[in-house]
């Protein structure tokens, strides 16, 4: 008798400025890596839909929003929708590492105050904490397509 083990497929190692195109049930969409930080997920930088293909043009396109996604899995599993197209240079409004906010919930579940993160550290934030910071929370691939198919 063998021992027999799955294999795992080789993961993908990403670097900033990849441009990875996913498909959705409202067809392709477009993300760049705008940071990898061990031991943190990627950063990327969801891009609005527009009208060229190639890394540049994508790239040129309006940021939709960001998040912390683990990709090099989906990746490596799932090549077929979901494939690194090229390299481009990162905008200048998103090479700053950006802040995310992360909810403090008491007992209850309740969100009772609100820090910030920015990669370094937390922070208590200010009480009016922007809604258009995104939440520090890992998004799943499958969220991640769901969101995109919404652009």
């Amino acid at each position: 008798m063998t021992d027999q083990t799955a294999e795992t497929p080789p993961t993908v190692k990403l670097a900033p400025g990849d441009i990875v195109a996913i498909e959705t049930p409202s067809g392709t969409r477009h993300l760049q890596v705008t940071h990898a930080r061990a031991p943190y997920p990627d950063v990327i930088r969801a891009i609005h839909p527009g009208h060229g293909t190639d890394p540049d043009t994508i790239a040129a396109g309006k940021t939709a929003f960001a998040a912390m996604v683990e990709l090099s899995r989906s990746l490596a599993e799932n090549p077929e929708s979901t494939s690194v197209i090229g390299r481009a240079d990162i905008p200048e409004a998103c090479r700053n590492y950006p802040t995310f906010r992360v909810p403090i919930r008491n007992k209850a579940g309740d969100i009772v105050y609100w820090w910030t993160w920015d990669g370094e550290g937390l922070s208590v934030a200010p009480p009016a904490t922007d809604a258009d910071m995104p939440l520090r929370e890992i998004v799943p691939i499958e969220t991640l397509r769901a969101r995109l198919s919404e652009l």
